[in-house]
């Protein structure tokens, strides 16, 4: 008889694996991840949030959206300009960097955010207000980044 086991969790490369999430968004399904990775910081937490992801409707400026940068690497950031048909992204997280890609390289656009089992709309005021208020000054997001990694209460 053949043994059945349980997979808990497999490992695949970005390219490979957010490929795949972009043909069944494309598909019209939506897609949960867990988030990897602090650039999305404070606004998401590494491997604590889940962002659910859908089909892009429009692009607007501070929406966050799974883009394709370039072939095979793939952000989840905050469109911070739109010209033309190029978008211009950057992590909240990150101080100066900011990325580029073309309109058709924006994979999918945020459903929902998921924090210890409670879900946030990007329609929600919680989370248009929090797109507002965080600071695209570069000192202010340095500051504001060091207390936080200083005071928040969840570390783990």
């Amino acid at each position: 008889m053949a043994e059945i086991r349980h997979i808990s969790s497999i490992e695949l490369p970005n390219e490979v694996f957010l490929k795949e999430v972009g043909k069944l968004i494309a598909e019209g399904h939506d897609v949960t991840l867990r988030v990897r990775g602090v650039s999305m910081r404070p606004f998401l937490e590494d491997r604590r949030d889940k962002i659910v992801l859908t089909r892009l409707e429009q692009i607007e400026v501070g929406d966050a959206v799974l883009a394709e940068i370039a072939p095979g690497k793939y952000v989840y950031h905050r469109i911070v300009h739109v010209e033309d048909d190029v978008v211009t992204l950057r992590g909240d997280g990150n101080i100066y960097g900011t990325e580029q890609c073309r309109i058709e390289n924006v994979v999918a656009a945020t459903k929902a955010l998921i924090r210890k089992d409670k879900r946030y709309s990007p329609e929600g005021r919680a989370w248009r207000c929090y797109s507002a208020l965080w600071p695209d000054w570069p000192l202010a997001r340095r500051v504001l980044l060091k207390l936080y990694r200083i005071f928040r209460c969840d570390r783990g």
